[in-house]
């Protein structure tokens, strides 16, 4: 069990690290990507482990194996999407402006890259991962895969907190000024987290932030605002 889990968060950083260098070229600034404080992207540790698992093992020709990966990637991808949005009330990507998108979860086009990618993972990274995984655990005498275990539980059972915590203490500053509009409350809850400078909630939130005491709570929150300027806080 522990080994599938380090299979899961090897690849959970290795998407950290892809996202942050990705954007951080994009914006010409370090952007400490991902949802969790710690660096590491579950959704590319899920995808690619739900990859590794339903691949089958007698696809064939590369070219069969690739449409499996396509296929089996967008199966992924849309599920992973439904569930953040049920877990965490956030929508963290959207397809919606690319070209035979389903919901904005998951595109053609995007599908077509993971395939790419997931070729790779399969015929030259994970071999050599599974070594490496199997040589740390045999340093750490086992205890390395509990103790990345438990900070990672950790870390996500606190940010579920914080983020149900800040939704309630930031929809309570702007209800009140909704006068009892339901559809006014619907549309600035759903626009909570759009990058635009004159977006009323927008400024709500920066000014709760700066009335708080400066801690952790208040740094994930701030990241979260300027790395993800698009996230969508979901009713």
């Amino acid at each position: 069990m522990m080994n599938y889990f380090m299979i899961f968060i090897v690849y959970s950083v290795i998407g950290w690290l892809w996202e942050s260098i990705y954007c951080s070229f994009k914006a010409r600034r370090f952007v400490y990507r991902g949802f969790l404080l710690g660096p590491y992207c579950p959704v590319y540790g899920f995808g690619i482990s739900f990859v590794l698992l339903l691949v089958p093992k007698d696809a064939g020709s590369l070219f069969n194996l690739y449409l499996n990966m396509v296929v089996i990637t967008t199966v992924v991808e849309y599920i992973t999407s439904w569930l953040l949005e049920k877990l965490f009330n956030m929508k963290l990507w959207d397809y919606s402006t690319l070209p035979f998108n389903i919901n904005g979860r998951v595109a053609i086009p995007v599908s077509i890259f993971w395939g790419f990618g997931c070729l790779l993972i399969i015929k030259i990274v994970q071999p050599i991962l599974e070594s490496g995984i199997g040589r740390f655990d045999e340093w750490s005498h086992g205890f390395g895969p509990i103790i990345i275990f438990l900070i990672f539980v950790a870390d996500v059972v606190a940010t579920m907190i914080f983020n149900f915590t800040m939704k309630n203490e930031i929809s309570e500053k702007i209800v009140a000024s909704d006068d009892g509009n339901a559809d006014l409350k619907q549309y600035r809850l759903e626009q909570l987290y759009k990058n635009q400078l004159e977006d009323r909630n927008l400024s709500i939130i920066r000014e709760h932030l700066a009335n708080q005491r400066k801690s952790l709570k208040r740094w994930n929150m701030q990241r979260i605002i300027k790395n993800f300027p698009n996230l969508k806080l979901k009713k």
